[in-house]
């Protein structure tokens, strides 16, 4: 599927969140970010498993609940292209296994911690995060998933500023079993924790309305 095939439905998801808060004259933010993301591992039958650390980039979108000042309601896509990696145990020889574009869909809120024209919050999303292998030869994988985080907004104006944020991406996994599943095998060995967690550190352009 092609670099920009799913911006429609992001899109589309966008005008849904947004429309209230626009025919009700509410607030909004919109956030357009780029940053790293970085971490991921796990087992594998004959080693470990690692995503190769990248960039990333995506779009916040904050309103505000129930008209409130510090606390937000926020839809977050995110989204970025890697390549996956194993380590054999038993040789410690790394190997790349195949190319894959991750997408992180989230809906949750912010909470505004200091307040002023620095301000600080803290986040917590819930949504799904895709994984599709370039390599026609795995299978794409859906999980139900979670962030976390810290961030800081400057204002440079009423309208303008710059967020920086922190988060812990956390696919889960609720079954034993086998991710990435193909003509080449299973590669990653789940044990019903969380796997794949991640960590990324973004910068983005504060656009409030």
């Amino acid at each position: 599927m092609g670099k920009f095939s799913r911006l429609p439905l992001v899109f589309g998801m966008l005008l849904v969140l947004c429309a209230p808060a626009l025919a009700a004259q509410e607030r909004l933010t919109i956030t357009p970010f780029t940053g790293w993301v970085f971490g991921g591992t796990a087992n594998t039958r004959d080693g470990r498993l690692h995503i190769k650390e990248t960039a990333d980039y995506g779009v916040n979108v904050d309103l505000p609940y129930r008209g409130g000042r510090t606390t937000w309601m926020r839809f977050s896509f995110s989204t970025y292209d890697t390549t996956v990696e194993e380590k054999a145990d038993l040789t410690g020889v790394s190997r790349d296994l195949f190319d894959m574009r991750v997408d992180h869909y989230q809906l949750g809120g912010t909470k505004v911690i200091n307040e002023g024209r620095i301000q600080t919050y803290g986040m917590g999303t819930f949504g799904v995060t895709h994984f599709s292998p370039r390599d026609s030869s795995y299978s794409s994988e859906t999980r139900f998933s979670m962030h976390f985080g810290l961030g800081m907004e400057v204002m440079f104006s009423k309208y303008l500023g710059l967020n920086l944020q922190g988060r812990l991406l956390l696919p889960f996994n609720y079954y034993s079993g086998s991710l990435f599943c193909g003509s080449s095998g299973c590669n990653l060995v789940v044990s019903g924790a969380s796997s794949l967690m991640q960590v990324d550190m973004t910068a983005g352009l504060v656009m409030r309305f």
